[in-house]
């Protein structure tokens, strides 16, 4: 389907397309009305980079599609409130890629949260935890991420984060692009390894969650350089300025944003530390976040149990679920030009395309001096901030 596909053509004789919210490298997201449930969900149609895969290779197309569906089914299986739900899949068959249902969430994501000036350590770190609990549940069903980054995490108006964009994934492993060498994902945070070759281990996913989170607390990304080859050199040798404002996240982002694979923290340890870094480096006894469960294939709706307004720790299960975006360039606007490289956090190299839609401002921790946290303005559903912004 094409970008200029008019508004109101029906998917699956259910869903009537309203109005594209994005695309990328990935595919297109678009707000549509499910007319059977009469509410509104987001529309993801996947699709590989290239438009004529089918074309010249064929079986390359049919590996994709299927990796595709595969891995919307194990996510439609995962219950956490952290990461992208699947309502339903539609199936158009060899002739085409899979429609991907989700939930349409209200609010905005950590990329238009940053633009606001960066977050207190403390405030980071509870999101951090969040979005390493997604990445917990995912890693559990065997499924890993490969593009963490502030463009791909949505905060509901509560705060709590949602990992988004799970599709990378399964198009990144399709043998015909990895054999063209194309590169699927953003140079700025994909881990070194990654950028090498190696595939298969979770903690590079860990990496790329320790470079959002220098990002939040920096406000500078500190190996982005003027061109995508110059970042991807830079991600693979370059030594990483130390942060001057993570305070005590600090130690974390050490642990994380090294090269030496092994000697990065695994998942519950580094659950610890980041629940260490959110009461400021004082020692306590975490409280886990969310365990990963599956659902059941008739699952309904999970009473909604709120976080604190303005929070940015995961909250328990809540009704519904999160919908999936296609991939964004993961600029981070920064509050000054960044004294590491020079390179300002919003204009970095990308591989992908972003995508646009209502903005709001979010729900998540205040900027560092600000008076108070920002609450969006209430509206008409069909005017609700999702998140889709497009980064510069």
């Amino acid at each position: 389907m094409s970008e200029e596909a008019p508004t109101g053509r029906v998917i699956d004789g259910r869903f009537t397309l309203v109005e594209r919210l994005g695309s990328g490298g990935m595919g297109m997201v678009w707000r549509a009305r499910d007319e059977a449930l009469h509410r509104d969900v987001a529309l993801k149609e996947v699709r590989p980079p290239d438009p004529a895969l089918a074309e010249y290779d064929p079986e390359g197309a049919r590996t994709l599609r299927a990796r595709v569906l595969r891995e919307a089914r194990a996510l439609a299986r995962v219950d956490h409130p952290n990461v992208v739900t699947v309502h339903h899949i539609v199936d158009p068959g060899e002739d085409g890629y899979p429609w991907i249902v989700m939930e349409l969430v209200a609010g905005s994501s950590l990329h238009d949260r940053l633009a606001a000036g960066p977050l207190e350590p403390a405030d980071a770190a509870e999101l951090g935890r969040g979005v390493l609990s997604a990445l917990r549940a995912a890693h559990a069903c065997g499924i890993q991420h490969r593009d963490v980054k502030p463009a791909n995490v949505l905060l509901r108006r509560d705060g709590r984060p949602v990992l988004t964009d799970f599709g990378i994934a399964a198009i990144r492993e399709s043998t015909s692009l990895t054999m063209t060498g194309a590169l699927i994902g953003s140079p700025d945070y994909i881990a070194p390894e990654r950028i090498r070759g190696t595939e298969g281990d979770p903690s590079s996913d860990l990496w790329s969650l320790g470079m959002l989170l220098y990002v939040a607390v920096e406000g500078r990304h500190p190996l982005r350089r003027a061109t995508t080859l110059a970042t991807l050199a830079a991600v693979l040798d370059e030594e990483i300025p130390p942060p001057v404002r993570a305070g005590a996240l600090a130690p974390v982002l050490n642990a994380l944003l090294t090269r030496d694979i092994p000697a990065r923290p695994d998942a519950e340890a580094l659950d610890r530390l980041l629940a260490e870094a959110a009461t400021g480096g004082a020692r306590r006894t975490p409280t886990p976040t969310e365990p990963v469960r599956e659902r059941p294939a008739s699952a309904g709706s999970v009473p909604p149990r709120s976080a604190g307004p303005g929070s940015v720790h995961p909250g328990p299960a809540h009704t519904g679920s999160v919908h999936d975006a296609p991939t964004e360039s993961a600029a981070t606007p920064p509050t000054g030009p960044s004294p590491a490289s020079g390179n300002s956090a919003t204009s970095g190299p990308s591989a992908s395309v972003g995508h646009s839609a209502a903005s709001g401002p979010s729900a998540s921790s205040k900027p560092s001096g600000s008076a108070g946290p920002s609450t969006p303005p209430e509206g008409p559903q069909d005017r609700i901030p999702t998140g889709y912004n497009s980064p510069p």
